[in-house]
């Protein structure tokens, strides 16, 4: 036997909470739900764009997951990864991600995203060309929270442009990506906020990716992602 994963255990959660909000997840993972145990995640960029997408998982009740001796599955089962390609023209990727699934006698929950956006429109000499966002997800209520409005769609948007190395005080070019607030401005550091798992549950997650300088059609915003 061999520890899957270490993670520090979840706040405490009155247990009454935390049984009404986990029942449909274990019953998805197990296989005994109506509700579907998959987000739809699409990725939207600009022509010479391109976003790698990792799925972080950890484990429901326990600080440690442990592998069975004969576990011949996903050497990290923690984790799971979607390439999108690179395309000349606007294009659109889409994925379906788990959002609990079982190891051994684990149940593992999803708890983060991380975009890697890389864009290849500008790429050269002493140029860096990925960024990287990310997104939580929150499996527990806390006490006296309400339940989040489910949408069919959530939207992450995100701006990317080009700090030039004298802007930088560095020796090359760096491409900067930062999600947009309901007012689209520009958010600080990496994050894009936080949603709970029953906003994913069935429904779909967008991530629209607009680089500066580039026009594009207004569109609202579908939702406001809080940020912690």
């Amino acid at each position: 036997m061999r520890p899957l994963l270490r993670h520090l255990c979840s706040s405490a959660v009155p247990r009454s909470v935390r049984n009404l909000l986990l029942g449909s997840l274990i019953l998805q993972v197990t296989g005994c739900a109506m509700l579907s145990n998959h987000v739809t995640l699409k990725t939207e960029v600009p022509a010479q764009y391109a976003v790698d997408v990792t799925a972080s998982y950890r484990p429901l009740f326990t600080s440690v997951c442990i592998l069975p001796d004969d576990y011949d599955g996903e050497p990290n089962p923690d984790k799971a990864t979607f390439y999108s390609q690179l395309y000349p023209t606007p294009h659109t990727s889409e994925f379906e991600v788990e959002l609990g699934k079982r190891v051994g006698d684990c149940t593992l929950v999803l708890y983060s995203f991380d975009f890697s956006i890389r864009d290849r429109s500008q790429t050269g000499r002493n140029t860096f060309d990925t960024s990287t966002v990310g997104l939580e997800v929150e499996t527990f209520l806390k006490e006296d929270e309400q339940l989040a409005t489910r949408l069919d769609e959530q939207l992450l948007e995100v701006r990317c442009h080009w700090e030039d190395a004298d802007a930088m005080n560095h020796s090359e070019r760096k491409l900067e990506c930062h999600g947009l607030d309901a007012n689209r401005q520009e958010r600080k550091g990496w994050r894009l906020g936080m949603l709970k798992m029953r906003q994913l549950q069935g429904l779909t997650l967008r991530l629209k990716v607009s680089a500066a300088g580039i026009a594009e059609k207004p569109q609202p915003l579908k939702s406001s992602i809080p940020t912690r």
